[in-house]
């Protein structure tokens, strides 16, 4: 029997945002995905980060809830929170930091790449947060 397929694009920033042919498993939740094979970049073939997706998101230990440390950083000690507390703690953090340091810094924490956060070209990514911190 032949397994039901989707197509989708890869979610990471890298620039060749490759075609996906996604199987599912009888479950209807994703067994493989790999290159598509019509289409003339991926030819079927798919990155090592990608090609292990469904292992991943089906994991028995994947995190699915926000998660706030109890003891100290070495303790390993967390206990889970919802995602409205884990937003507000984090915004609650990033405005703290934005009144230590100013708010030219803040950007700091975006000038890592490929996050998935969709950048159409990472060279007009990166030239447009360094404008945004006062860089050429």
């Amino acid at each position: 029997m032949n397994k039901p397929i989707l197509y989708s694009a890869c979610p990471h920033d890298c620039p060749s945002t490759c075609a996906l042919e996604v199987e599912l498993d009888q479950e209807g939740r994703i067994d493989r995905g790999r290159g598509a094979v019509e289409n003339s970049y991926t030819n079927g073939v798919i990155c090592s980060k990608v090609a292990r997706y469904s292992e991943r998101i089906h994991h028995p230990d994947r995190l699915t809830t926000p998660l706030r440390r109890k003891g100290g950083k070495q303790s390993g000690d967390f206990e889970p929170i919802s995602w409205e507390s884990a937003l507000d703690e984090t915004a609650e953090q990033l405005l703290k930091a934005e009144q230590r340091y100013g708010g030219r810094n803040r950007m700091a924490i975006f000038l890592c790449r490929y996050h998935g956060t969709g950048h159409a070209r990472r060279d007009q990514s990166i030239a447009s947060r360094q404008a945004v911190l006062g860089r050429t």
